[in-house]
């Protein structure tokens, strides 16, 4: 769910009939009349796709409006195809838009140029989006707040949300949940690029959510990305918890401190990652966390390295990604200073078979070529999503939690199965009856035992989530590289070239 474009719905007059389409829902039928189309993507793989989409609309006639983050931080790419580029934040742009647009007089950029008070953003309207489609998401979105109060390297969000942390009221905050909710939503994604960044600002808006979810019969789960310190504050995990957050994505990176401290991610220098993360399943709140490879410190040895600590942490699900040197970050400007950025536009446009996310385009790593780089995240990404590697790293965060000292003292929120959760089970249940694996079935058993020998209320609940995350994560590489179980862990190459501008 794309909870900016409910956003440019609730900014526009009622005059326009406003249309939502998620492409990875439904396909867009060209032959549809417009008076505009809007256009927004994610960065930068879907960009061919989006010259597709904005070329066929044009050749109709119809006026095409792009805009989102990845126009705010390289509006020169977009240029070519869009009519409209609608660059920053668009709750102050968008109506002048609108409005130049009714008289006739409408420009080609719409530029913010200020950060605009998230008090003043309108509840998102998600009329324009059928009913079918909604009940295909698995979750809603709220965001609560914009900004990040770091500087790494190589990420582009504060170049379009800024380091000054910007919070939505907890009444607004609570407003947008409720009408979720009223929608059908039981799982609650907080979509901030950090949202423990302001500890005082998150613990109002949690304070504001527990009281709430408290008053519910089938209560909200939530989920949020937060920084790894947070975990030194016991008061905001207590409160997350008793408000329903139950799973955190954290940005991990890497074990490798030298390479934190080239992408000057030093909020996880200055800590130590194991405890921390032992510190969250004390409190029953599972992590996601991420994993890049390809720093300028990484030699061949990072792809165990990592495997082996997210295996001694217990994290299960693994996002694992190699390093992009995105625009507008200070990665990309050392990149170019160095020679090693490559253009991955060109390289998609002559491979668009290679467009994926675990394909890199954007830098020559300096300890491994780019092949090597791919064969590694490869391997990696299949190493732990093996069925019976995720089952052990379960059973660390059960014991963990089994193992907390202040585990009689927190108030989990008791699970409510509702529509959406029944209809979680269904998959699940029949996924193992009739495609899941004789390894998958003795991974799974293993997991339920885990959690029958445990006292975590939502421990049932976790092994079926997280099962199906896997069974998906597996699937979704397997389209991508369905070579990837014979791919085998990256040996050094002789008489390497110094320069590549291709992945091989």
């Amino acid at each position: 769910m794309n909870v900016g474009l409910a956003v440019i719905a609730a900014l526009t007059p009622l005059e326009f009939k406003v249309k939502i389409i998620d492409e990875n829902l439904e396909p867009i039928n060209f032959d549809e009349y417009y008076d505009m189309v809007g256009i927004t993507a994610e960065f930068p793989n879907q960009l061919l796709r989006v010259k597709q989409i904005a070329d066929e609309f044009r050749q109709r006639g119809i006026l095409v409006v792009c805009g989102g983050p990845s126009v705010s931080v390289s509006p020169e790419r977009w240029k070519e195809f869009a009519d409209v580029l609608i660059i920053g934040e668009a709750e102050r742009i968008w109506p002048q838009f609108i409005s130049d647009y009714l008289n006739g007089s409408y420009g080609d950029e719409y530029l913010e140029v200020e950060r605009f008070e998230l008090t003043n953003t309108p509840i998102p309207d998600y009329s324009g989006i059928t009913p079918e489609i909604l009940n295909q998401y698995f979750c809603g979105i709220v965001q609560t707040s914009r900004g990040c109060p770091f500087d790494c390297e190589f990420c582009n969000a504060i170049v379009y949300v800024g380091r000054k942390m910007r919070y939505k009221s907890p009444d607004k905050v609570l407003q947008e949940v409720k009408q979720l909710y009223k929608m059908g939503f039981r799982i609650m994604f907080i979509a901030d690029d950090n949202f423990s960044a302001s500890r005082a600002n998150a613990k109002n808006i949690l304070t504001t959510l527990r009281d709430w979810n408290r008053s519910l019969k089938a209560p909200m789960t939530f989920t949020a990305e937060v920084s790894i310190d947070i975990a030194k504050d016991e008061e905001f995990l207590e409160l997350a918890t008793e408000a329903g957050l139950k799973s955190v994505l954290i940005g991990i990176e890497t074990p490798n401190v030298k390479s934190l401290k080239e992408t000057g991610k030093l909020q996880n220098v200055q800590t130590n990652m194991i405890e921390d993360v032992k510190k969250f399943h004390e409190y029953g709140i599972m992590i996601t966390g991420t994993c890049v490879v390809g720093f300028d410190n990484d030699d061949l040895s990072i792809f165990q390295k990592q495997y082996d600590f997210f295996s001694k942490t217990g994290i299960a699900q693994v996002a694992v990604v190699t390093l992009q040197a995105l625009d507008g970050t200070r990665l990309k400007e050392r990149m170019v200073k160095e020679g090693r950025y490559v253009e991955w536009e060109n390289a998609c446009t002559k491979n668009p078979e290679y467009a994926n996310h675990f394909n890199t385009f954007t830098i020559i790593p300096k300890q491994m070529t780019i092949k090597q780089l791919q064969q590694g995240a490869f391997w990696l990404y299949w190493k732990l999503n093996n069925p019976i590697n995720y089952a052990n790293r379960i059973k660390i965060f059960f014991e963990d939690f089994e193992n907390s000292p202040i585990k009689n003292k927190i108030k989990i929120l008791k699970p409510r199965f509702g529509e959406i959760s029944l209809g979680i089970i269904w998959r699940f249940f029949k996924y193992y009856l009739t495609d899941a694996s004789k390894e998958e079935k003795a991974a799974l058993w293993q997991m339920f035992g885990y959690a029958w020998n445990s006292k975590l209320i939502h421990r049932f609940e976790i092994v079926i989530s997280t099962f199906l995350a896997s069974k998906n994560a597996r699937e979704m590489i397997i389209v991508e590289e369905p070579q990837i179980d014979k791919i085998s862990y990256p040996i050094q190459e002789h008489n390497v070239l110094p320069k590549q501008k291709m992945i091989p």
